[in-house]
């Protein structure tokens, strides 16, 4: 009978014990969930949904007049778009080589290259300031008393300029700063992983006489590979929404415009005086884009997979 009683004692403990911790683990995932569920699941689903209406005599109607009006836009593109699309296929190719850059330039901090840890901190630092900071005190040094309009006058015989605020120079401005600010990116993940590369590795390939070059080639890329193709792919999928700081520098102007600058200024300028299907719009463009980044992520991720198999350390 004491034995009975105290198996039911265990078994209610053990109940009650299963009960705090399904709580425990309850309190931690309910929010993120709930998070995930309001802000990405269903703000997506009503985006997709959104690009196949329209409000019309303040209606909601249903129509493919919305992907119509976008496809139009874009094929063939209009002079508007034609300016958008080059400068945002511009910015995402200095993207894409800030994005290799980076990857070496870790590479040799890695590597322990004279001054590196000046170096470290040089490319980290104006990562530490927010971005609205960063792009105040740049768009100082543009101004017409600072030292890139001083610059510019020497160079072409100029008696004013603002270069941000000139179209035959914004472009240029507004992707300097985007490589400026390029490298601390990605510097944190390139040092996590080289740094769990096994010292016995590279220790072997010293012995080998295999040159730096060769080492990040044939050694260190196939060790990082999983981490290397995962940021890859990551910026491939960002083909379309490269913009650098656009918005805060030019707001656009001067012929400086990209996509997704173009879109937040739509639908920022709705707020303040509103225009009918603006969302709907947006919605249906983003979509198509959407479509044609994914096309482009999965084929260059399917080739570039057969690179190097994946190497277990």
């Amino acid at each position: 009978m004491v034995a009975e009683v105290q198996r039911e004692n265990r078994a209610a403990e053990l109940r009650k014990r299963k009960l705090k911790k399904a709580l425990f683990i309850f309190s931690f995932a309910v929010i993120p969930t709930l998070s995930f569920l309001v802000f990405y699941v269903y703000v997506n689903f009503n985006s997709f949904l959104m690009a196949f209406q329209r409000t019309e005599n303040g209606q909601t109607v249903w129509t493919f007049a919305t992907i119509q009006s976008a496809w139009n836009r874009l094929f063939p593109l209009d002079g508007e778009f034609s300016m958008i699309f080059r400068n945002t296929l511009t910015t995402f190719a200095i993207s894409c080589c800030i994005f290799f850059v980076s990857f070496f330039v870790s590479y040799f901090l890695y590597k322990k290259v004279p001054f590196y840890k000046g170096f470290r901190i040089l490319f980290y630092l104006p990562s530490v300031l927010p971005g609205v900071v960063i792009a105040t005190i740049y768009r100082r040094w543009c101004a017409t008393d600072g030292p890139f309009a001083e610059l510019l006058c020497m160079m072409f015989d100029l008696k004013v300029v603002e270069p941000l605020a000139d179209s035959r120079f914004a472009n240029f401005f507004v992707w300097l700063n985007m490589v400026w600010l390029g490298f601390p990116g990605n510097l944190l993940l390139w040092s996590g992983s080289f740094a769990r590369i096994p010292d016995s590795v590279i220790e072997a390939a010293k012995l080998d006489g295999v040159s730096a070059w060769r080492e990040a080639f044939q050694i260190v890329i196939p060790c990082i590979w999983p981490t290397f193709m995962l940021l890859l792919t990551m910026q491939l999928s960002s083909i379309f929404s490269a913009s650098g700081q656009v918005f805060l520098l030019t707001k656009g102007l001067f012929d400086t415009q990209t996509l997704t600058s173009w879109m937040y200024i739509q639908v920022y300028d709705m707020t303040q005086t509103p225009t009918a299907n603006v969302f709907n719009m947006m919605s249906a463009l983003g979509m198509m884009i959407t479509a044609v980044a994914a096309v482009i992520v999965f084929t260059v991720r399917k080739f570039a997979s057969k690179a190097f198999k994946e190497v277990q350390y």
